[in-house]
């Protein structure tokens, strides 16, 4: 599907909270991007770098804003634990022929949980403001990792596109899209466009077949890209599954490119510093009776000046 675009949109008049925003986001963008440490591999199997090559080691990436100190061994090894010190932004590779522990210090407690070669983990705050260890997306350290891939489920799908009243004529775009089911869902049930962004090559291999399966190849396009740099002035609604500082990275970037009265919605997640533009927000339940929000928020009209309308 060829790119439509309705030009860069501007703004002559940034209110204090806008400002206040940036300023959050910019060190949101400080603590995702990701950056090298002196020394972040940590080899607890001699032979394991050689038998099982590179795709093997578990990666630990640190997207809080303070450096955390750990310790690692592998799994039901008596021996003493490894201690280790993860500053913001890096990125331990961990080497290991078996899963490994970590320990880690979590308020008044002690917390652990166990890594499996071959996958990302990242240490992030939960709900609460505390430290856990979270799938990652990727262990890349040359891309910002924005959120675990989590699929959404069917049902909850469905009402997001229900609540922003996706129709035909509208341009759906789903940042970090997954399997595509969002941008799917969209073009078959409600016949608008869909473009979704995605940074793993394998997903976008499985987003373009189903929608070949789903017939409606011809009304999506998935593109392979960091986020963090799509275009989307195109779109008149924008999906979104990804976590709260992910959103804050983002947040600049909706400013720049969304047109006026543009939708956004979001899957759990309230987009920081946005309360002024959220118009609705609802609880549904999945086909497994858990509980997911949705969060709606309307992009502001321009004012007569050429600003933003407050």
């Amino acid at each position: 599907m060829p790119r439509t675009s309705f030009g860069e949109m501007t703004s002559t008049r940034w209110p204090l909270r806008t400002l206040a925003a940036v300023v959050f986001a910019g060190l949101a963008i400080f603590l995702l991007l990701p950056r090298k440490t002196a020394d972040n591999r940590v080899i607890l199997d001699s032979g394991a770098a050689a038998r099982a090559g590179f795709g093997r080691e578990a990666t630990l990436r640190n997207v809080t804003d303070g450096p955390i100190r750990y310790t690692v061994k592998r799994e039901a090894d008596p021996g003493p634990a490894i201690p280790r010190t993860l500053e913001v932004g890096g990125v331990d590779r961990i080497e290991a022929d078996v899963p490994v522990e970590i320990s880690y210090p979590n308020g008044s407690r002690e917390s652990s949980h166990k890594l499996y070669p071959g996958q990302p983990y990242s240490f992030r705050y939960d709900e609460r403001g505390l430290i856990r260890v979270y799938p990652g997306s990727h262990g890349r350290e040359d891309e910002a990792d924005l959120a675990p891939y989590v699929p959404t489920p069917i049902p909850v799908v469905e009402r997001m596109l229900e609540i922003a009243g996706v129709e035909p004529g509208d341009v759906v775009y789903d940042l970090g899209c997954g399997d595509g089911r969002m941008v799917i869902a969209a073009a078959k049930t409600f016949g608008a466009r869909g473009v979704g962004v995605e940074l793993d090559e394998n997903l976008i291999a499985v987003c373009e077949a189903e929608a070949r399966r789903e017939g409606v190849d011809k009304e999506t396009r998935f593109i392979r890209m960091d986020a963090t740099k799509a275009h989307l002035t195109a779109a008149t609604v924008l999906a979104l599954y990804l976590l709260p500082e992910s959103l804050a990275v983002l947040s600049p970037l909706f400013e720049r490119e969304l047109r006026p009265g543009g939708r956004i919605v979001s899957h759990n997640y309230r987009i920081p510093g946005w309360e002024a533009r959220l118009v609705r927000s609802e609880v549904v339940t999945d086909e497994d009776g858990r509980e997911h929000k949705i969060f709606l928020y309307r992009m502001p009209e321009r004012s007569g000046a050429g600003g933003w309308a407050p």
